[in-house]
């Protein structure tokens, strides 16, 4: 018997299969077709979970559960056909009703009410921007979804569900009551029951339909369980459920994640999202670029991902003073500055290739320090990596000796966001799981600590500098 877990990932539908005790049985993905950097069709969400479907053995599936990206606004009709594209995360369609709406927002404390700032992207101000240039779909629209994850459940239920963590994005929840705020449904001129009911990422949100069944090769009335958004999801899958554990992903972008206790509204710099299991929040602060930095590093320098494992190895022997402002898109905390753009700085004529892949890894590690910092520093929490920079034989090792803390990695890191939405399930059913609870530790290195801390003063300073040129 296993669990399936759907994750409706940005770029692609990844299907995994887990056992009961967490490990994987099988895995399949399925990229989307028209999908742009800002809209995509829902349909087609739609369509990759059947392709990847086709694509995995036969299965004895007992449950289904979801993850998915947030953000997003999926108008919908009352019989779940998508009306027009969805606008997603990234969409900033919405930024110039938040200057509009500045001082009515303010009026409310919306920030107080949501315990986050409000900021462009978010669900409500793409939800203004429908009204005023798609009023037919604004108007034709039973449900306003805003989870990748959402629209999949109503394919396979027929139910308008969203979970808290989804809910968080939109800029209309009251993070204490983890339900719709009237007043800022009011604000923002919403009725409640066009927005989909907020349940528990671990609640049974119906038996799965007969047509879906069909299409997805599943025993229809299996029950198919809410759970959560994509970066709630990687959190927990990382095994951060406890106040002061700090969650590190790395894939193209990253962030840090880090588990607070409580639901204390008081707005803080960093994104904030209900955490799915427990009675506190997951403070989020994104990198723009991590993987995407050492991808750029590798196309520069002409080198496979082999290849560059090799050089980082070799030059982890005996590590370079050079150092890398990995800002080649800006960042967005602990500081935002979307102009601001990377460099190096410490090359002698003895560097080569080898040394400057080395400082793209570590200043990621410094980036991921320094927003660890802003959070309030390590408090004796657990510190865990996951996301497809996990995998490298150095990276970990530069990360604990940058933070001077033990980083451990879990079994499958790439999967760490459907290993979440398993974790999520496997506690709604009753599992007690066992693999996905193994991992391996990478403890900080003796005779490190004085090289990191001056190069990490240097990279403080010179990010300073950059800061100040135009």
């Amino acid at each position: 018997m296993t669990i399936l877990v759907l994750d409706c990932g940005s770029s692609a539908l990844k299907a995994t299969a887990f056992a009961p005790d967490g490990s994987i049985a099988a895995t399949a993905q399925a990229e989307y077709a028209g999908a742009t950097e800002h809209r995509a069709s829902p349909e087609s969400w739609w369509q990759a979970a059947v392709a990847a479907m086709h694509d995995l053995p036969p299965l004895n599936c007992h449950a289904v559960a979801l993850s998915g990206t947030m953000e997003n606004l999926i108008p919908i009709a009352a019989d779940g056909a998508p009306l027009g594209e969805a606008l997603l995360y990234t969409d900033p369609c919405g930024a110039p009703y938040l200057d509009r709406m500045r001082a009515g927002l303010e009026g409310i404390d919306a920030a107080g009410i949501t315990g986050n700032a409000p900021e462009p992207l978010m669900t409500a101000f793409k939800l203004a921007w429908l009204r005023d240039n798609a009023p037919k779909h604004f108007e034709a629209a039973r449900w306003f979804l805003p989870g990748s994850k959402d629209f999949l459940l109503h394919g396979l239920t027929g139910r308008a569900v969203t979970d808290a963590s989804c809910a968080a994005t939109t800029g209309l929840m009251d993070v204490r009551s983890r339900q719709w705020s009237e007043p800022l449904l009011d604000l923002f001129g919403v009725a409640r029951d066009r927005l989909p009911a907020i349940l528990p990422a671990t609640a049974i949100v119906g038996p799965l339909a007969h047509a879906a069944a069909a299409a997805l090769d599943l025993q229809p009335g299996i029950p198919v369980i809410n759970g959560c958004g994509d970066g709630a999801a990687t959190t927990i899958g990382s095994g951060a459920e406890q106040a002061d554990d700090v969650s590190l992903y790395l894939g193209t972008s990253g962030w840090v994640a880090r588990v607070a206790a409580g639901s204390d509204p008081a707005p803080r710099p960093f994104y904030r999202l209900p955490h799915p299991l427990i009675d506190g929040v997951i403070e989020i602060a994104p990198i723009i670029s991590a993987g995407a930095a050492a991808q750029w590093a590798r196309d520069a320098l002409g080198i496979d991902l082999p290849a560059a494992e090799r050089l980082a190895a070799a030059a982890d022997a005996q590590p370079a003073d050079v150092v890398f402002l990995p800002y080649l898109s800006g960042e967005r905390s602990p500081f935002v500055d979307l102009d601001l753009r990377g460099g190096f700085t410490g090359i002698s004529a003895a560097d080569g290739a080898g040394s400057l892949y080395y400082a793209v890894l570590e200043g990621v590690a410094f980036a991921i320090a320094a927003n660890l910092d802003a959070m309030g520093g390590q408090r004796g929490g657990r510190v865990s990596l996951v996301g497809g920079g996990a995998r490298s034989a150095t990276w970990p090792a530069v990360i604990a000796d940058v933070l001077d803390a033990e980083v451990t990695i879990p079994a499958a890191p790439a999967s760490a966001t459907s290993l979440g939405a398993f974790r999520i399930a496997a506690k709604a059913l009753g599992y007690a799981e066992t693999a996905s609870l193994r991992v391996r530790s990478v403890a900080p290195r003796a005779g490190r600590g004085e090289r990191v801390a001056r190069l990490r003063r240097r990279f403080e300073a010179a990010t300073q500098f950059l800061r100040t040129l135009d």
